[in-house]
């Protein structure tokens, strides 16, 4: 196998992943998303940059928490808790502060890696792959905003054997990814709303990248594509929104959805980066609500799952 040369910002690895496709896969995290989901359960996947996350109630029982940093990147407010001047974190590499500290108090979101030091990690798990028909599932972020990286990935895992799918928001330049895009084993396809003022307001972009590019997939793979869903409650939950998705597939002969109704999980990272989080009151549809609008996909001849996340 030829050496990568195209570096990506990965913020996390996660083997033995049981939600990312078919099997057991590793899921490779690949940071920067042009998306601003409010819901976002990876906000420290959504700067293009490393990032710190900080546990600010055990980082304030240090007694000279400012000290911490050599930068001066930490300070006190009025209530002496600690602050951060986040646009010196930005310009920083050494993290001097991480090794002060117990790494409970601070982590590190994103680090710089080779499409073969990630495949080294990869393969390491082979075997659970071929006897799982599993594999490797890149998502993000925005994976294939690194469109270099995802390529060299792609070809490594093909030439190894194993298998390699892509979670996408759908907000990237076909030009980057057109000419191996279809490599892929199988694509997760986000469709968050089809009425663009909403999805502006909901995610900071309009969806008309997002449409334009699933219309040039299913224009060569619709067998490849599941449209997944992040379905929130009284924002686009509703069965006539759904049902026009569903007539968007049909009419892409894309065949397969996944519903992934809304959670909170992720919301304590917003502390952890200093961000507000904005869906304090959001909920999922009731069991009832996705049945519902599981059976109209169905009834429509699609095939439609639910995460059980």
């Amino acid at each position: 196998m030829g050496l990568s040369k195209a570096e990506g910002v990965i913020f996390d690895i996660q083997e033995f992943s049981l939600q990312d496709g078919e099997g057991i896969r590793t899921t490779v995290f690949l940071k920067g998303c042009p998306l601003a989901c409010k819901w976002c359960s990876n906000p420290e996947g959504q700067n293009f940059y490393p990032e710190l996350l900080c546990n600010f109630s055990r980082l304030k029982e240090h007694d000279d928490f400012e000290s911490i940093c050599d930068k001066g990147a930490i300070i006190k407010d009025e209530t002496d808790s600690p602050v951060f001047k986040r646009e010196i974190c930005k310009e920083c590499t050494d993290r001097v502060c991480i090794e002060n500290t117990m790494r409970t108090e601070l982590r590190l979101a994103g680090e710089r890696m080779t499409a073969d030091e990630v495949f080294d990690r990869i393969k390491t798990y082979e075997v659970f792959y071929k006897n799982s028909n599993g594999g490797v599932t890149i998502s993000g972020g925005e994976p294939l905003v690194q469109h270099e990286f995802v390529k060299d990935l792609i070809n490594l895992c093909i030439e190894g054997g194993i298998t390699i799918g892509v979670e996408t928001c759908g907000y990237f330049y076909w030009e980057d990814v057109k000419e191996f895009v279809h490599k892929f084993d199988f694509i997760y396809y986000d469709i968050k709303h089809l009425e663009s003022d909403i999805h502006l307001r909901m995610t900071g972009r309009n969806n008309k990248v997002i449409i334009e590019n699933l219309k040039k997939l299913a224009e060569i793979i619709p067998e490849k594509i599941t449209i997944t869903i992040p379905v929130v409650k009284d924002i686009n939950s509703s069965i006539e929104l759904m049902n026009e998705i569903a007539e968007l597939c049909n009419e892409l002969k894309i065949k397969k959805v996944k519903l992934l109704p809304y959670h909170a999980m992720g919301s304590s990272k917003y502390e952890e980066l200093g961000k507000a989080y904005e869906m304090e009151t959001a909920a999922a549809p009731d069991n009832s609500e996705l049945a519902e609008i599981k059976n109209m996909f169905e009834n429509k001849g699609l095939k439609c799952f639910i995460s059980v996340d």
